[in-house]
């Protein structure tokens, strides 16, 4: 089975203002970390991003998705599809671990595959989760592959990535993180408290804005078929070893999976989350105040949220307590999920609950140690 990866680099104690800005670069491939560094203007500091009426998300989790959990000691009534002979058998459907006293704070992040004049709904493209457990002084982030073949409550089964979708059908975004939120509860047994969705033009324009970031590619990318923004193609070929990315390049490596596979692609997304962290470390809190207007302006309009500003520097607070080495990364991916062909003939994953829970355990209701 394969350990989540640690990061080996030693802990920097930094200003609490530097620490508010790092929140999110955890929560949104690095990117977020613009929406504190507004906090520096000193504007809205204590109302959601995009303000929500009430608790909007909650009710809009009560209007899409109806269906009542069994408890842990019962079998749930919802049957798995029918397989044909010789392929893997899914376990049974989880529920929520029981969560202890306890101040974690687990976000989903999700990556919204929205082209240039597309409302903010689309099936979501990435998929992560984000745990800080302040007791532990630990964190992890955890990707999931978007082929995933789960049971999406209210809908029946389909692919994980279309949860959000479903959920935000009549113009309703808050509906669609609600939605993928429960699907992500219902079917992994983690419990989450936010979310925070992205479009493209928020992951390339906030790059752009930090300068760009330094990534070391592991093996030549040689991808013909990446797709544009027209829904064409645009070759796309990145040399191994040590390369800097703008903002449409950094894009790009985060969302190619032709050449191998969603794993290799969860792995460099990543891989983005951490460059764009390293590089708001190396440009400081001074150089990061200054750049601070521009990169609000950049990101803003293609981030939503039900985080407070106040929520996420509070975030970002307990994020920079915990030192390198209890930052792991995990991906869904072989070992934990099997091949599986639909009645309708789509290409999918399942999950084996079985091998999974040993990761989710110690990735989120473990010790961090």
């Amino acid at each position: 089975m394969t350990k989540p990866k640690t990061r080996s680099k030693a802990r920097t104690v930094l200003p609490i203002w530097l620490s508010a800005m790092l929140a999110s670069t955890f929560v949104v491939s690095g990117i977020t970390v613009v929406l504190l560094a507004f906090l520096t203007l000193q504007e809205a500091f204590a109302h959601p991003l995009n303000p929500l009426e009430g608790n909007a998300v909650a009710q809009a989790a009560e209007d899409v998705a109806e269906v009542s959990l069994p408890p842990l000691d019962q079998e749930s009534d919802i049957e798995p599809p029918t397989l044909e002979p010789g392929l893997p058998t899914p376990t049974p459907i989880p529920t929520t671990i029981p969560i202890p006293d306890s101040d974690r704070i687990t976000v989903l992040l999700v990556g919204v595959d929205r082209r240039p004049g597309d409302p903010f709904i689309s099936r979501t493209d990435t998929m992560m989760l984000f745990t800080v457990d302040p007791d532990t002084n630990s964190a992890a982030i955890l990707s999931i592959p978007r082929d995933l073949y789960v049971v999406i409550p209210g809908r029946g089964r389909d692919r994980i990535n279309t949860a959000y979708v479903y959920g935000a059908a009549g113009n309703n975004p808050a509906g669609g993180a609600a939605l993928a939120m429960q699907t992500v509860e219902y079917n992994l047994g983690i419990h989450v408290n936010y979310y925070l969705a992205v479009d493209f033009s928020a992951v390339e324009n906030g790059v752009d804005a930090l300068g760009g970031i330094d990534v070391n590619v592991p093996v030549t990318i040689n991808d013909p078929l990446y797709p544009d923004h027209n829904y064409g193609y645009d070759p796309l070929y990145i040399e191994a070893g040590p390369n800097h990315f703008d903002g449409e390049l950094a894009l790009k490596y985060a969302r190619t999976r032709h050449q191998d596979s969603d794993f290799h692609r969860a792995s460099r997304q990543q891989q983005v989350v951490l460059a764009v962290r390293d590089k708001i470390l190396a440009l400081g809190f001074g150089e990061m105040l200054t750049r601070a207007p521009l990169l609000w302006a950049q990101f803003s309009d293609g981030v939503r949220t039900d985080m407070s500003l106040e929520q996420m520097t509070n975030l970002a607070i307990l994020a920079n307590e915990v030192p390198a080495e209890n930052l792991h990364t995990a991906v869904l991916g072989p070992g934990y999920v099997s091949n599986y062909t639909t009645e309708q003939g789509a290409q999918v994953l399942i999950l084996d609950n079985y091998a999974a829970a040993d990761l989710i355990q110690e990735l989120f209701y473990g010790t961090g140690q």
